[in-house]
């Protein structure tokens, strides 16, 4: 009796830190969200702040040059309003072309004044367009600082996300290590996941033995309650696209290496990528020219692989959520940063597109 009330008390113990990971899970992945839509509303008010000022610098463009071409024409136009009928009189002229001239200058009158109220409804225009610029980039400030906020949420989360696995080692955990130290070994990403997927076949096959020769062994019903953990709960949810950003080179598109194999998506340095599916993560670790590789294991034989990424918030073995966080992008230089993602599917290149837009 004993035993066997210790043997259910280790398995509500299971049971409860299975619920509590994935509980964390779940508010990973909704820091994550909350961090990618304010990376969504930051990228909007730096656009729109790129474009005020813009409308800004050149309305005050348009202003100095209106104002340059008025320049020559003030004396004249000072002249004519402090003194008309001396300015017509100052040159004499017979009636018939004092008459003309002075039908010039009504003209040149009306014109002037045009430009006076162009060059007024310039100055307006630029003082407008400088107070829209003022506030876009308050608006700007505030993106920031909400973004600041939601990342250190966040950054929090990871951490305490980090301790627990650091405390908590399983055996398919050190399986998921192992193929991943296989796969580590490929000189070629085909041959890293042909590894993987011999490693995870070889894996179930252990398990599956030890499963046999643990239900010959077990002699109670105490026993084998005490022996056998529940299994983690299968990760939940649909899927989500890794980062917030612009696919700059689609799949299939031509290029030096031939037809692209994934999606590559322009990003801000710094943004937050996330797993695009619920799985298991196979492989995180630097891979050849891929730089820090991830690879998440998404069931039915599919297999989502990211490259590009200058930190890894995902260890092997470790069960995700669609939308958890993974890893942070660097910076590729150029002001921005890009990601690459290439989807297969039992080792086969297929198209994300349609995968992807199945998201839940």
């Amino acid at each position: 009796a004993a035993a066997r009330e210790a043997a259910e008390a280790a398995a509500r113990a299971a049971a409860e830190a299975a619920e509590e990971e994935r509980l964390l899970a779940e508010r990973r992945v909704a820091a994550a969200r909350r961090v990618q839509a304010a990376e969504q509303r930051l990228q909007e008010a730096e656009a729109r702040t790129r474009e005020a000022r813009e409308a800004a610098a050149a309305a005050r463009e348009a202003l100095e040059a209106r104002a340059a071409a008025l320049a020559p024409m003030l004396p004249v136009m000072r002249a004519l309003a402090l003194w008309p009928a001396e300015s017509l009189l100052a040159v004499p002229a017979p009636p018939e072309e004092a008459l003309r001239g002075l039908l010039v200058l009504q003209g040149l009158s009306r014109n002037l004044a045009a430009e006076a109220a162009s060059l007024q409804a310039a100055g307006a225009e630029a003082r407008r367009r400088a107070a829209e610029a003022a506030r876009q980039a308050e608006a700007l400030a505030a993106a920031e600082e909400a973004a600041r906020a939601a990342v250190a949420a966040l950054e929090e989360e990871l951490r305490t996300a980090r301790q627990r696995r650091a405390r908590a080692a399983d055996a398919e955990t050190e399986a998921a290590r192992r193929a991943e130290a296989s796969a580590a070994r490929a000189r070629t990403l085909e041959a890293a996941l042909a590894r993987l997927l011999r490693e995870q076949a070889a894996a179930r096959a252990r398990e599956e033995a030890e499963a046999r020769r643990r239900a010959a062994q077990e002699r109670a019903a105490a026993a084998q309650a005490a022996s056998r953990a529940p299994p983690p709960p299968p990760a939940r949810g649909g899927r989500a696209l890794p980062v917030v950003g612009r696919v700059v080179r689609d799949f299939g598109a031509a290029g030096e290496g031939g037809p692209a194999r994934g999606l590559t998506w322009q990003a801000a340095p710094g943004a937050r990528v996330v797993s695009p599916c619920a799985g298991r993560v196979a492989f995180a670790a630097p891979f050849r020219s891929y730089g820090l590789l991830l690879i998440v294991d998404c069931g039915g034989g599919y297999h989502f692989v990211l490259a590009g990424l200058d930190r890894l918030d995902a260890s092997a073995g470790q069960r995700v959520l669609a939308g958890e966080p993974v890893g942070v992008l660097g910076a590729d230089g150029r002001g921005g940063a890009t990601l690459y993602g290439e989807l297969r599917r039992n080792g086969q290149v297929v198209d994300p597109r349609p995968w992807l837009s199945a998201r839940g």
